[in-house]
């Protein structure tokens, strides 16, 4: 689920601009008090952070879950990125079950996952380089 491809690299900027998009859509959704979609969009803002640095080291992939394996992989010696990683997988169990099983999430855990992306959004941006 996760390949080599020469021309990932070239990805990096838009999947850094989805991943801010995303972030925007979370905050507004955050003010009006729709929590299950801030919560879905931050999600999405970190995944598009996470496939950045997958794109960096030149591979792509086709499952969330995979993504999160291999990022905790090439980035081993990465102690920050590899804590987010840890948490952005936690994360995506809860994604999916908002999504899939209509789980119900209040304003705290929403908030909490718009302020993971932004910092996972700025950690990815740093770690490649990109003010």
């Amino acid at each position: 689920m996760i390949k080599r491809d020469p021309k990932a690299v070239e990805r990096v900027e838009n999947s850094l601009k989805i991943a801010e998009r995303f972030l925007k859509s979370a905050r507004k959704n955050i003010e009006i008090e729709e929590y299950e979609m801030a919560e879905i969009a931050a999600y999405n803002s970190a995944f598009h952070s996470a496939r950045a640095l997958l794109f960096a080291k030149g591979y792509v992939e086709r499952s969330h879950y995979c993504l999160g394996i291999a990022l905790k992989y090439l980035y081993r010696e990465r102690g920050k990125i590899l804590e987010l990683i840890n948490t952005f997988d936690k994360i995506r169990l809860s994604r999916h079950n908002i999504q899939y099983g209509g789980l119900l999430v209040s304003r705290e855990e929403a908030e909490f996952v718009v302020g993971f992306a932004e910092e996972f959004l700025k950690v990815a941006k740093k770690e490649l380089g990109i003010v």
